[in-house]
């Protein structure tokens, strides 16, 4: 039995859960009670229209945004809103210790090369060895079939390029949870399929994976469960065979139409 098997089976909790998640921005709610799970090993893709709250709820997990109302509980940490100001920031280390995120944008040091951008956090964060941190980018770097641009700068590759190593940077931090948020938008076809490669990889290895996407082949193909989000809401939730082939709202039939071209 596997190790994810296995923590199923003993019972384990989810290693994501939200509950009752509310985010406003003035008299906008965002975010109208969000509640979803993510157990240890899945892969939960989240889609939907613009606008619907994706991107700030992906935030709102790992503090980057804070919440109205409701709880987030992530590898054992609860996040609440209107937590006193040093529980707040011992629990946001806590679960950024444990989650690591890959944006649309790169976000990349510019004048590091590719090898100091990935051992930065780790080195100077999580207080690892430095010869030991730069090993282990090598073995990453290699992961994600860029082993020959270590000491490289961002400025002088492709996006495609870029976005793995964004998501090796994440990985050299060894998180839990990655959350992506929509890291093929920026992308043209070919470098899309560069990074979904490579995520589609890290899903088969078992990484937990909660992930934005317009991509519905790699939703198709990866994800566990798939999550419709629409104003605010979780509108549709299922197997990517339920979802994505007969979806039983108008609101994914809508969007799915429009994906799928």
């Amino acid at each position: 039995m596997s190790e994810v098997a296995s923590a199923r089976a003993a019972g384990q909790s989810p290693v994501i859960r939200v509950a009752d998640l509310h985010k406003r921005h003035g008299e906008l709610e965002v975010l109208r009670g969000i509640t979803l799970e993510v157990q240890r090993g899945d892969v939960a893709v989240i889609i939907g229209p613009s606008g619907g709250g994706k991107s700030t709820f992906l935030r709102c997990l790992n503090g980057l945004e804070r919440f109205d109302e409701g709880r987030v509980t992530i590898h054992g940490t609860t996040l609440l809103p209107q937590m006193e100001r040093s529980l707040e920031a011992r629990a946001l280390r806590e679960v950024r210790a444990h989650v690591g995120m890959v944006f649309q944008q790169f976000h990349l040091f510019p004048h590091m090369t590719v090898l100091e951008n990935i051992v930065e956090a780790p080195i100077h964060v999580a207080h690892v060895p430095p010869e030991e941190a730069r090993t282990r980018a090598r073995t990453l770097l290699e992961r994600v079939g860029l082993a020959a641009k270590a000491e490289r700068r961002p400025g002088v590759l492709s996006g495609g390029e870029q976005q793995r190593v964004a998501i090796a940077r994440a990985l050299a931090m060894n998180p839990e949870v990655i959350l992506f948020d929509e890291p093929t938008s920026s992308l043209d076809p070919r470098m899309t399929g560069e990074v979904l490669s490579v995520m589609s990889d890290l899903a088969q290895e078992g990484l937990t994976m909660l992930v934005v996407t317009h991509a519905m082949a790699f939703a198709r193909k990866a994800a566990k469960h798939v999550h419709v989000f629409h104003e605010g809401r979780v509108v549709e939730s299922g197997p990517p065979e339920q979802v994505l082939e007969d979806p039983r709202e108008r609101v994914t039939r809508e969007f799915l139409r429009l994906a799928w071209g």
